[in-house]
């Protein structure tokens, strides 16, 4: 049986969005696109085209600020700016948008630390990350049905209750972006699309290593960035090589 992959694109629309689109459709494969509200200012046309060939878009914050230094105030303003260039996209596009989905900027709940680390016991932060929860309750956020996720440490760290989406493997496709553009090496070598393909081979369910893992699916992290150009179509292929089956999550509406 075939594993389930949920696909999730951050950062867009790039200027290679289009290729990408293009490269998906081809490939039937369906995905989220968690979008920053400053480059959809940039090429609404892109976000309409995608809407129309069926892809999703979230919202990934305004600027892409880490919100653990943020206001609270600021937090809001960076989710609502975006959420309404979505729905104007949605309007021009003549869909109705199905969800409105959120993803922080670099996986920061408001937090400064994320999942494979742990949330913080400071009861500061604490109230702090619930207070973006609850903004995201009242203005209609929802985390939809990502089925068969089974990891121990997604469930145990109460991904699956909060209102925004996470991601169950990260491709490391921005380190090697990085590597590519700036020489900077990754501490754990992701330097490279070798690197990270063979990290793809790994056997680590509950070290965030889980695409061999046949008791769970996986919500699968790429961006739509800089540098990622040459490497997106061999990650993507290489996903269907190891009988990834994308689809879409469940809305609730």
């Amino acid at each position: 049986m075939k594993q389930v992959g949920y696909l999730t694109i951050d950062d867009a629309p790039s200027a290679d969005f289009l290729n990408k689109v293009k490269l998906l459709t081809s490939k039937e494969i369906p995905a989220l696109f968690f979008c920053r509200g400053q480059y959809l200012e940039e090429r609404p046309d892109d976000g309409i085209y995608a809407i129309k060939k069926g892809f999703v878009l979230g919202n990934h914050s305004y600027s892409h600020p880490r919100f653990s230094e943020l206001s609270l105030n600021e937090c809001f303003q960076e989710i609502k700016q975006t959420d309404e260039i979505i729905d104007k996209i949605y309007r021009d596009a003549e869909v109705t948008r199905p969800a409105k989905l959120f993803r922080f900027p670099y996986g920061d709940k408001g937090s400064g630390t994320d999942a494979e680390l742990g949330w913080p016991d400071d009861k500061e932060k604490k109230l702090f990350m619930r207070g973006i929860q609850n903004y995201l309750k009242k203005h209609g956020y929802e985390q939809p049905i990502f089925e068969n996720i089974s990891y121990k440490w997604y469930k145990n760290a109460g991904l699956h209750l909060d209102l925004d989406i996470y991601w169950t493997y990260y491709t490391f496709d921005c380190a090697v972006a990085e590597y590519r553009s700036t020489g900077t090496e990754h501490p754990l070598g992701y330097n490279n699309l070798r690197s990270i393909l063979a990290r793809m081979d790994e056997d680590e369910p509950e070290g965030c290593r889980g695409l061999n893992y046949s008791r769970s699916n996986d919500i699968i992290l790429l961006h739509d960035y800089p540098g990622i150009e040459a490497i997106f179509k061999p990650l993507i292929e290489a996903l269907l090589t190891k009988g990834v089956y994308f689809k879409l999550p469940i809305f609730s509406i």
